[in-house]
């Protein structure tokens, strides 16, 4: 199994030059102020209100029909009533991980696309397989690829090796990468998930992510993390159908381990993964009637 990047050394050299975007502090001002006991509704929306362009991406998207307002919110303390603080937080760190990472490219916006909707399809997922909890779920589908533009902008042949990376069906991705820059976007999404204060669970799964072997009871590897690996591997399958940007290589990779690791058939795997694309098909005609 894939062990942690422990140490100075190891993360230096794992980096290779890439550099990793410090955690915004409005970000780890919120996850401390969840964290402690007795945490308000008034807390968070204060410190919310601090940044008005934050504050109306938490309105605008509580009003959205992914959360299915009963009414038009115009408040951030309504707003934060209705999401609840694990889906507020989620919203917060989408907010902050594509400032952190700027780029108005058309294969970046692709990218985000991408993780949104996987990270949508791997919450809803979670709480149909009862796998792992949704907010983490999502949390894991939004960051588990979030080394990719930080080695896009870092190396200018990765989006070949990407490509390469994507098609190949005899190796893991991460190995494609590691031979061509001796780093990988896994390794460089886990050094970022941990500065960033993300959960172990969350971390590890970020690293072992394109590893499937890891998904077998005896891996080592805990039990939360690995069901956060295989939900992503459906809500990517779905993402992609849905955004028609689908590689099946992984899919083809991983799939047998997933239901293994849920213990489903793959038939009843892939109607799962149907629904949810029909869920999602619903949400965006929503979004956009």
């Amino acid at each position: 199994m894939k062990t942690a990047v422990a140490n100075d050394k190891d993360v230096e050299l794992a980096l290779k030059g890439v550099r990793i975007p410090s955690c915004p502090d409005i970000l780890m001002q919120l996850i401390t102020e969840l964290r402690a006991p007795g945490v308000s509704g008034k807390q968070i929306s204060t410190l919310i209100g601090r940044d008005v362009g934050l504050a109306a991406v938490v309105v605008r998207s509580a009003n959205s029909p992914l959360f299915g307002a009963a009414r038009k919110l115009d408040s951030i303390d309504d707003a934060i009533r209705m999401l609840g603080f694990g889906s507020l937080t989620n919203i917060v760190q989408e907010a902050m991980l594509r400032n952190a990472i700027p780029d108005s490219s058309a294969a970046l916006e692709r990218f985000w696309d991408n993780s949104r909707y996987t990270a949508a399809a791997s919450a809803l997922l979670a709480r149909r397989t009862g796998a792992v909890r949704a907010e983490t779920a999502y949390t894991f589908g939004l960051f588990h690829d979030c080394g990719i533009p930080l080695l896009v902008k870092r190396f200018p042949d990765y989006k070949r090796i990407l490509g390469v990376a994507n098609q190949t069906t005899d190796r893991w991705f991460t190995a494609v990468e590691d031979e061509a820059f001796n780093t990988n976007h896994a390794t460089i999404g886990y050094i970022l998930a941990r500065s960033w204060g993300l959960s172990e669970a969350i971390t590890q799964a970020i690293l072992c992510h394109h590893d499937y072997s890891v998904l077998a009871g005896d891996s080592g590897l805990d039990h939360e993390a690995r069901a956060l690996i295989a939900i992503n591997v459906i809500g990517e399958y779905v993402a992609g159908t849905h955004l028609r940007t689908r590689q099946d290589a992984e899919w083809d990779k991983g799939r047998d381990a997933v239901a293994c690791f849920l213990g489903m058939p793959l038939t009843d795997i892939e109607d799962l993964a149907e629904d949810v694309l029909l869920a999602l098909e619903s949400q965006r005609s929503a979004e956009t009637a």
